[in-house]
């Protein structure tokens, strides 16, 4: 058995499928990388939710797998639309990282407490923009576009004072020295399955369900199938500042989520607990009572 495993071709992006890739070969399972350009990669200079269209960074991938070039596809959880073709599957989930957001800047006269002079901080992600204005009146969002290591030279280059990612990118990129704060998920609270990486694969495919023993972390899997079940029902995207997150403990599942108005003007949050069997379900209530709110 030998498994294609499709790919972006990011740093990030390849870190990910060689970790997929490391562990099904532990495993015993031969292996080949697929890389794939997609989108999101090709346009570097429009803001994400003014490119428009639906899966910038996977469109490309599930094309593959219903071509039959690859056997599976690797994402950033995240990246993932809520709503995908009916002809895939989400197969496996591994373990989630530290779902948290984090503060990057290289000079330690840079800090959000000081309010005396406007910050400038860059992210790509209408979510973080929206928080950070909510939080913090005296911050400037700057749009900024590249790989994680792009947008850190960016950074050094002093283009901006600080830059605002995912842990557990900038983790997996080897930049935690830079890190200077790591935000409240309760908070600034975390895209929907923002620290996890997914297995996508055709319904078809003949091996699922060993991928799925060999990769699939049941906690993070649990905690995101309510995420995305809040993302579906309120129709989230990368044009619509929303945020979720769940967690496990044994068999009950806590659940926050929410969406902000654009401008940060609004934040508005529900929070519910309950068994893991109720994860979807919660995440749903949570989805209503948050655009119950936002008609209101």
């Amino acid at each position: 058995m030998r498994v294609r495993i499709g790919t972006r071709g990011s740093k990030l992006a390849l870190w990910q499928a060689g970790l997929v890739k490391d562990t099904l070969e532990e495993a015993g399972l031969a292996t080949e990388i697929v890389k794939i350009e997609t989108v999101g990669d090709q346009v570097q200079n429009v803001p994400l939710h003014e490119v428009g269209g639906v899966g910038l960074f996977t469109k490309a991938l599930d094309n593959a797998l219903l071509e039959d070039k690859v056997d599976i596809a690797v994402h950033s959880a995240k990246d993932i639309p809520s709503v995908i073709d009916d002809s895939l599957e989400i197969c496996a989930f591994l373990k989630r990282e530290d779902p948290r957001d984090v503060l990057l800047y290289t000079s330690e006269e840079v800090s959000l407490e000081i309010l005396s002079r406007t910050w400038v901080v860059g992210t790509s992600s209408l979510r973080r923009a929206a928080l950070l204005r909510n939080y913090f009146h005296h911050v400037e969002v700057k749009d900024i576009r590249g790989n994680v290591d792009t947008r850190v030279e960016k950074l050094k280059r002093g283009e901006y004072d600080a830059i605002m990612l995912a842990f557990a990118g900038v983790k997996r990129m080897g930049f935690e020295s830079l890190i200077v704060q790591k935000f409240n998920i309760h908070s600034i609270t975390s895209a929907v399955g923002q620290g996890a990486i997914a297995i996508m694969a055709s319904k078809k495919y003949k091996h699922t369900e060993v991928i799925q023993s060999i990769l699939n972390h049941k906690e993070t899997e649990q905690a995101l199938r309510c995420e995305r079940s809040f993302l579906r029902t309120i129709e989230g995207g990368c044009k619509v500042p929303v945020f979720g997150y769940a967690q496990v403990q044994g068999d009950a599942i806590s659940f926050h989520g929410g969406m902000a108005r654009d401008d940060g003007s609004e934040v508005f949050r529900e929070q519910v607990e309950g068994s893991v069997k109720e994860g979807k379900m919660l995440g749903e209530r949570v989805a209503r009572v948050i655009l119950n709110q936002i008609n209101s």
